[in-house]
C-alpha cells in the first residue's frame, strides 16, 4: 500500500499509543489522534495539537462511559467531517480504538459514519484492541457493547484485527509487537525474479473484507509448518478457529523458509501472491473468520463477574456488642431535629 494515502486514526488514549508507535517507525504515513483528555496527548511524540489532534472541546476524558463518548462525537460531527475531509485523498483509513475503553469504543460507530460520509472512496479498516480476561466487568461489557456497534455497521467495513492484551505481560510489550507487525503488513510490497507484490496487491490484501492476521516468521525452526505454528501461538493478534482466507500474502527472506509450504497450510480462496527481501520473513491472511472464540470468552468473563456480583453480600454496618453496661455508647438512640 501507499503510506502516503493511508490515514491512521487513533481514538482514544490505548488507541493513540499505537498509532504513535507507527508514525515514529515510519514518517510516511498520515496521524490523527482523537481524545478527549488533553492528559493523554502530551506523552505522545507525534501528536501536535493544532496540527493532529482533534480534543473534544469543554470536555475532560470520559471516565470509560460509552454513552458519554456517543454524545461526545455526536456534539463534533461537522468538525470531524470537515477535518477528515483534508485528507480527501486517502485510499486507506485504518481506525484504532480500545473496544474496553470509553472515549473511542463509544466512538467508532459514529466516527466510521462521519469518516465514509466525509471521504466516500476510502476503505476503512479496524484495528480493536480487546481488554484481557484478568480486567474489571465494565471493560467487558463496553467490549461487547462496541463489537455490536461494529456489527450494525459492518457494511461499511473491511479489513478488522484483534490485538489480544492477553498474550503479553505489558501493554508496551503487546504495543511494540503491533506495531512492528502492522508496519510488516503495510510495508508487504516487494520485487524479486521469482515473485513480486506490488503496492495494488497489497492493497487487495489489506483492505479485504474480514478479519486480517499477521504472522511473523522467526528464524531457525526447522520448516514452514512449524514456523507458522508458532507464529501463531506467539502472534499478539486474536486468532480465528480456521486460516481460511480470501488472500495471502508471503514475503520471505531469501533462502529462508519455502513459500510453497507455507502456501500449503492455508486454504486460499482467492489469490496467494509471494515475494522476497533481505531481512525479514512474515505472512499475511485477509478476508479470515471472525475470531468467536475471543469474542465468546470475554462474554463468559463478563457473565461470570456478574453472577458473583449479584451473589456477593456487601457488609455496610456492623454493631459492636460490649460486654460492660457502659452509658457512653447509646446505640440505639436517635436524634431528632427540628429547623425552623
Amino acid at each position: 500500500m501507499e503510506k502516503s494515502k493511508m490515514l491512521l486514526v487513533g481514538l482514544g488514549q490505548g488507541a493513540g499509543n499505537i498509532v504513535d508507535g507507527l508514525l515514529s517507525k515510519n514518517s510516511s504515513y498520515n496521524g490523527l489522534f482523537f481524545n478527549s483528555s488533553s492528559l493523554d496527548i502530551k506523552p505522545l511524540k507525534n501528536a501536535n495539537i493544532g496540527k493532529n489532534v482533534y480534543l473534544y472541546p469543554g470536555t475532560d476524558g470520559s471516565g470509560r462511559d460509552r454513552k458519554r463518548s456517543k454524545e461526545m462525537i455526536k456534539d463534533n460531527a461537522n468538525a470531524i467531517g470537515t477535518l477528515l475531509k483534508k485528507y480527501s485523498q486517502t485510499e486507506v483509513m485504518v481506525i484504532f480504538t480500545s473496544f474496553a475503553g470509553g472515549t473511542g469504543s463509544g466512538a467508532i460507530k459514529t466516527f466510521i459514519q462521519i469518516a465514509t460520509s466525509a471521504i466516500p472512496t476510502t476503505k476503512i479498516n479496524i484495528v480493536g484492541i480487546l481488554p484481557s480476561l484478568s480486567e474489571d466487568q465494565l471493560a467487558f461489557k463496553n467490549t461487547l457493547e462496541c463489537w455490536n456497534d461494529i456489527n450494525s455497521i459492518m457494511d461499511l467495513t473491511n479489513d478488522i484485527k484483534f490485538v489480544d492484551n492477553n498474550k503479553r505481560n505489558a501493554y508496551s510489550e503487546i504495543n511494540k509487537e503491533v506495531v512492528e507487525s502492522l508496519d510488516l503488513a503495510y510495508n508487504l510490497m516487494g520485487v524479486h525474479g521469482d515473485g513480486n507484490i506490488d503496492k495494488k496487491d497489497s492493497f487487495r490484501i489489506n483492505t479485504a473484507d474480514g478479519v486480517g492476521i499477521v504472522l511473523k516468521l522467526y528464524e531457525g525452526l526447522k520448516d514452514a509448518r512449524t514456523a507458522i505454528d508458532f507464529s501463531i501461538k506467539n502472534s499478539v493478534f486474536a486468532q480465528p478457529d480456521i486460516y481460511d482466507c480470501d488472500y495471502l500474502g508471503v514475503n520471505l527472506k531469501v533462502d529462508s523458509y519455502d513459500s510453497n509450504e507455507i502456501a500449503k497450510c492455508f486454504e486460499v480462496y482467492k489469490s496467494t501472491y509471494t515475494t522476497y527481501n533481505n531481512s525479514f520473513n512474515v505472512v499475511v491472511l485477509g478476508g479470515c473468520e471472525t475470531p468467536t472464540e475471543s469474542i465468546k470468552l470475554i462474554k463468559l468473563a463478563l457473565d461470570d463477574r456478574s453472577k458473583r456480583e449479584h451473589s456477593r453480600g456487601k457488609i455496610r454496618s456492623v454493631i459492636i456488642d460490649f460486654d460492660d453496661d457502659s452509658d457512653d455508647l447509646e446505640a440505639n438512640e436517635t436524634l431528632e431535629f427540628s429547623f425552623e
